[in-house]
């Protein structure tokens, strides 16, 4: 997945173990057409939108009319008009209203946690934004992923735990969410391929899944919502009752298709047309008055997980692919990466020099292909045709001609380089208002550099702030950029640059970034870890308060106190060598003091195992558990010596007090020292034996991988319990637990999968 590219590429530089992100070979099959579902239900109109963005302008269709016509007059040659006639796109775009029935609101309060209950929940970044994740728990019960197979499990008493009931997905489920009753489980869906509503679509595209439980009583989920969006997964975010889905849908327009992103209800497809109302989903798109070369639907969809009966509402927006993703309670802020080409700089300058010298007749040529619409040529077309006729000119020359103007060519050329520097590499950023079922686009900005992941941005007070790496540019005139180095930018609500803080650590790149409060904590390396605290109390004018110069690095940065004054880095130990080069080690833990920034200090550090040894903590911080109240922090790892055997393989568990960590001991989930079954899911690589998550309840540490679900005493990590979890099967079934043990056993009595709602189920895209 985008976010974790970087983090793998650092892996690969120390010859860590290599995460990936894996893709599915989709074989999707062409089939006639389908009817929708139509019911009825009230919706409201769309009104005119353009939003001013600095360079460009956002737009609204007003209509799927003109946005047919956007779609073949921009790089889509299978783009067929005369579908308009057809009656498909003739009336206005809708969008639905957020009426709620109140017949369908479901909730109750049998499976809330009860007041006195002291429970950890998913390490989010932003409070109030819970993330989505493999397991859950609202204090009495623990609702686990393991590969196809979820578990629900009762937690309450500890010693008692076990696995209640059973919901097994032929599609693996990525994520879930869980609020008050219900349960939201999604995931890319590779079932969909062999239903018959399938075999009607003619468009190529992944589906994925959107299935919501009624958990009013966990031995018995019952299934209340069966979506599937045309797309694949990006992620999710739940804010109060509402999911907030992110999809992405490649652009493949096909005549007789629709024109937007279908969404499917309980198995049927849902209408886009809703002139006449009715239960249909036809969102708002909008789009850039800039020339498109390509661009994909970014699909941002509000779900009421509560209420099932109240309709979904989204809008679609034709971006290119989006890498990183922060959400605060207000706002999604999409990302990406914008390379500039230096082979279209050339031809820039090319064209520039060159045209001047041409015959009016080939000059007039050169202007018919630049003014030609973008439906017959796009523009990487029309440079290429304009290149011709530069050529042909150029080899027209003698020798000495030529060499002289490749020599201005070249000169030009690197003027052009460094005036456009900090565009050769930049991060584009879209910001879109949420609040209940409203969604709404905000702005658009751009900062100089690329960004690590979610850590990197930050909101606060109505200011955007984001630390970026620009990369080492090298040219093919023979010269390279300046180094590389780290920048801090705060934008304010319109994403428009207010304070910047540039050249920080060049040389070096980010590794880790926290935002707390009006502070930023970053750390660059290459050879030796600085971390910097950078103030943000005046937006306009970041300053560094004061930096620490450490052997090794972290990767992830978490808050040890409310003040976020002393931070935990978890990283690994480096050693510099008499050559100057840099030995990888073991996995760091580290503690530093920033109460006086112009003196950071690390109190603590504590390393271990060998330069082989590794913890998903160090790229997923949802696997990442601290709490201060109780002193308590658990980091998966799986541990190996200074030969790379394995030495262990589980969950460690620390105090921290007084200023230093403690080990207080070690959850194994090796099974005796071996690996289970390789297990390579959403990036990560796993083992059935790979400590994944950890959370408490009360004085019970739970600790879980694909195999155990362990219990141990918070006081002395004495095992109380140890549920062994299976890992799924080939048949979506809900299956009560009959025995008090997590291990499956036969249910007493269940019906066959083809009986119950959603029996071909879907799951994640990254499913292998």
């Amino acid at each position: 997945m985008p976010k974790k590219t970087l983090l793998l590429s650092l892996i690969l530089l120390f010859s860590v173990a290599t995460l990936s992100a894996c893709t599915l070979p989709w074989k999707k099959p062409v089939a006639p057409d389908v009817t929708p579902i139509v019911e009825k239900t009230e919706v409201a109109t769309t009104t005119e939108t353009s939003i001013s963005t600095g360079t460009s302008k956002l737009k609204k269709f007003n209509n799927y009319d003109e946005l047919a016509e956007f779609l073949a007059a921009n790089n889509n040659p299978t783009a067929d008009l005369t579908r308009v006639s057809a009656g498909f796109l003739k009336s206005e775009m809708m969008t639905q209203s957020a009426a709620v029935s109140d017949s369908g609101s479901q909730s109750s309060n049998s499976s809330q946690p009860n007041n006195s209950l002291d429970y950890s929940t998913t390490n989010n970044q932003v409070a109030g934004v819970d993330e989505a994740d493999i397991i859950k728990t609202d204090g009495h019960y623990i609702y686990a992923l393991v590969r196809n197979e979820l578990s629900v499990i009762n937690a309450s008493p500890p010693a008692e735990a076990k696995v209640v009931s059973k919901i097994v997905f032929k599609s693996r489920p990525q994520d879930i969410f869980i609020s008050g009753d219900f349960l939201a489980v999604f995931g890319g869906d590779n079932q969909i391929y062999a239903q018959e509503i399938y075999q009607s679509f003619r468009r190529q595209n992944a589906y994925t899944f959107f299935k919501v439980f009624d958990i009013s009583d966990p031995a018995n989920p019952k299934q209340v919502r069966d979506l599937d969006f045309e797309g694949s997964y990006r992620d999710a975010r739940l804010i109060g009752d509402y999911v907030y889905f992110i999809t992405d849908t490649y652009n493949s327009y096909i005549a007789g298709e629709p024109l937007v992103p279908r969404v499917l209800d309980s198995g049927q497809a849902l209408s886009s047309t809703c002139e006449a109302s009715g239960k249909c989903f036809a969102p708002a798109v909008y789009y850039f008055d800039i020339a498109y070369d390509s661009y994909n639907f970014t699909n941002i969809t509000a779900i009421n997980i509560k209420n099932n009966a109240e309709v979904i509402s989204g809008q679609a927006y034709l971006l290119n692919s989006g890498q990183n993703l922060y959400v605060s309670q207000d706002n999604i802020y999409i990302t990406y990466t914008q390379y500039l080409n230096e082979y279209d700089l050339e031809q820039d300058v090319k064209r520039e020099l060159i045209y001047p010298l041409l015959s009016a007749e080939v000059q007039d040529k050169i202007d018919k292909i630049e003014a030609t619409p973008s439906f017959i040529l796009n523009s990487q077309e029309k440079k290429t045709k304009v290149a011709q006729y530069l050529d042909r000119y150029f080899n027209s020359l003698d020798s000495a001609a030529q060499i002289a103007l490749n020599a201005e060519i070249d000169t030009k050329l690197a003027e052009k380089i460094n005036e456009k520097a900090k565009d050769m590499e930049k991060t584009i950023i879209h910001k879109i208002g949420i609040s209940g079922g409203q969604i709404e686009y905000r702005a658009l900005g751009e900062v100089s550099g690329q960004v690590l992941n979610q850590f990197s941005m930050d909101e606060n007070n109505n200011y955007f702030r984001i630390a970026t790496t620009r990369s080492q540019y090298s040219s093919r005139l023979g010269e390279s950029s300046a180094d590389s180095y780290s920048s801090i930018y705060v934008l304010d609500s319109n994403l428009q640059t207010v304070g910047k803080l540039e050249n920080l650590a060049t040389t070096e790149k980010i590794y880790a970034a926290r935002f707390i409060g009006n502070r930023v904590y970053l750390v660059t390396f290459k050879q030796i870890d600085p971390l910097f605290v950078i103030s943000l109390s005046d937006p306009t004018k970041p300053v560094v308060l004061g930096a620490i110069k450490i052997p090794g690095f972290s990767n992830y940065l978490h808050p040890a106190d409310l003040n976020g004054t002393k931070l935990i880095g978890l990283g690994r130990e480096t050693e510099e060598t008499t050559a100057g080069n840099v030995t990888v080690k073991g996995l760091k833990l580290s503690l530093f003091d920033f109460s006086d920034p112009a003196k950071p200090k690390e109190l603590d550090s504590y390393i271990l195992g060998g330069g082989g040894s590794d913890s998903i903590a160090l790229y997923d911080h949802k696997a990442f558990l601290y709490s201060a109240a109780k002193n308590l922090l658990v980091i998966p790892a799986a541990l190996r010596d200074s030969n790379n055997r394995l030495d262990f393989a589980g969950a460690l568990v620390f105090t921290l007090k007084d200023d230093a960590f403690t080990l207080l001991g070690k959850i194994d989930h090796s099974a005796g020292g071996h690996y289970g079954t390789a297990d390579y899911w959403d990036g990560y690589s796993y083992y059935d034996n790979t400590a994944k998550r950890s959370l408490y309840i009360n004085d019970a540490l739970f600790t879980f991988s694909n195999k155990f679900l362990k219990i141990n005493s918070l006081t002395d990590l004495t095992e109380i319990k140890s549920l062994e979890l299976s890992a799924g099967g080939d048949d979506y079934i809900i299956t009560p637990m009959s025995e008090a043990s997590g291990a499956s056993s036969t249910p007493a009595e269940f019906p066959p999968a083809s009986t119950v709602p959603g029996a071909t189920t879907t799951a994640s895209s990254t499913a292998d």
